[in-house]
């Protein structure tokens, strides 16, 4: 599981926006919050490579408010943070400190590329160490097209999933697609993700104990960069974050400004700005876009009828869905009837060729029996579901922390782990929900 850090010199350059009257405004540096302000929290969530970073930045731009990371939780009440979670490259490390959601969202035809050129920029590390060694890496050149096909054609189904799972696990108030003992949440062999056999699906004690999980605001990423919309989107983050306690937000007249101002000024990198060949040159096929068009369909039908009626975040991801659906299917089309994309490889080996290739690369199965018979109270949970390979000989030496992962609260009480020494994050594994505790 990867650990995302704050980014040293990146940082310093963020910058606040003072209100200046008449719609104008000046930047000057932003700041972290006293460690006594005890403030409103409010929690920032997407799928990886959402554009969390262009919205923590125009966030930043209109309270002065440092954005924290859930990687760097030091237990504090800090008053906005980001994370993945639940997807399995994000962690909830901040217990009871935030008191509401606002979700981010992206069409996946571009989010999907884009986490994988996280991915590769990061050389596929999982670790903490591993993800520090390439940090000023981020944000700076896209992978080889090469890559691109293999991490895709590989990774697509469970990946598309991921994305429409983690804007359910937010609407829908915490509905675990992860099963119980799969503590990385990755669904792999033979921890598999749940599917629509096993509804109702169990809530995530997160969102019944800590804080209620169901958006205040939704934030659609296009939105939010275009000219015509963006101050717009900004404005309806500057209206759920005023009057909330701790939280100085600038005039409703200077966001357009602001919104201009951070475009222009901020030097953090952004996700569009890698180098290497253009973005739309990482493409699907026609079968993969046609798969993204029936789960836009899907949300867009989930989120359009039933309770969601004329709830306003629901709405907004409707409005999202229908803008997504537009440009998947015009992209279909040309491919289609102007640009055949190529047939995809139907070599009967191909499939095995990019399990070894995503293996070399060091994100094979994470639960292979080899790995799982490492944790020894957890290999006699699960050691049932892999056949006769529970039979094999005395148990290993128990695994390196390097291979836990970061989110491994359910196994606890199967191994104890010093990560606070190991990775200098607080434990991670209690359950409770108290302001001062992590989970």
């Amino acid at each position: 599981m990867t650990y995302y850090v704050d980014f040293g010199s990146f940082r310093i350059h963020t910058k606040l926006s003072i209100d200046l009257g008449g719609g104008d405004c000046e930047w000057t540096e932003g700041l972290a919050l006293p460690l006594d302000s005890d403030p409103y929290g409010t929690l920032l969530a997407s799928y990886p490579a959402a554009g969390m970073r262009d919205l923590w930045k125009q966030i930043e731009g209109i309270t002065g408010i440092k954005v924290g990371d859930a990687y760097q939780f030091g237990g504090e009440r800090v008053g906005i943070i980001k994370t993945q979670y639940p997807h399995y490259e994000g962690i909830w490390s901040y217990g009871a400190t935030l008191d509401q959601v606002i979700l981010l969202v992206r069409n996946p035809r571009w989010n999907l590329p884009g986490f994988h050129d996280y991915l590769h920029e990061v050389d596929y590390g999982q670790t903490f160490e591993e993800v520090s060694e390439h940090i000023y890496d981020i944000f700076t050149e896209r992978s080889p097209l090469e890559n691109w096909i293999k991490w895709r054609d590989l990774n697509f189904e469970s990946e598309l999933d991921l994305w429409g799972y983690q804007i359910d696990f937010y609407m829908e108030g915490g509905p675990q697609h992860w099963r119980e003992l799969d503590f990385n949440r990755v669904g792999h062999k033979p921890l598999y993700f749940r599917n629509e056999s096993d509804r109702p699906w169990p809530i995530d004690p997160r969102c019944t104990d800590c804080m209620d999980c169901v958006p205040a605001l939704v934030v659609t990423h296009e939105k939010l960069k275009n000219p015509t919309t963006g101050p717009d989107e900004l404005t309806k983050i500057a209206d759920v974050l005023r009057g909330k306690k701790g939280m100085t937000v600038i005039s409703e007249e200077a966001i357009p400004c602001v919104w201009n101002e951070v475009w222009a000024h901020n030097t953090a990198p952004s996700i569009d700005e890698r180098a290497g060949l253009d973005k739309g040159d990482y493409g699907f096929t026609n079968a993969q876009l046609g798969e993204i068009l029936i789960k836009l369909e899907e949300m867009k039908h989930k989120y359009n009828s039933g309770v969601w009626v004329n709830v306003s975040v629901a709405v907004d991801l409707v409005t999202a869905f229908d803008l997504y659906t537009s440009e998947v299917t015009e992209e279909l089309d040309y491919q289609t009837n102007v640009n055949p994309a190529p047939t995809p490889p139907t070599d009967p080996s191909y499939y095995q060729s990019l399990v070894d290739w995503y293996e070399g690369v060091g994100r094979g199965n994470r639960y292979s029996a080899d790995i799982a018979r490492t944790y020894a109270g957890f290999w006699e949970q699960v050691k049932h579901l892999y056949g006769d390979l529970q039979y094999l000989g005395p148990l290993p030496a128990p695994a390196p922390v390097e291979q836990l992962g970061a989110q491994v609260s359910e196994l606890a009480s199967f191994q104890v782990i010093d990560l606070e020494s190991k990775s200098g994050r607080p434990d991670i594994f209690t359950r409770k929900c108290k302001s001062s505790d992590t989970i």
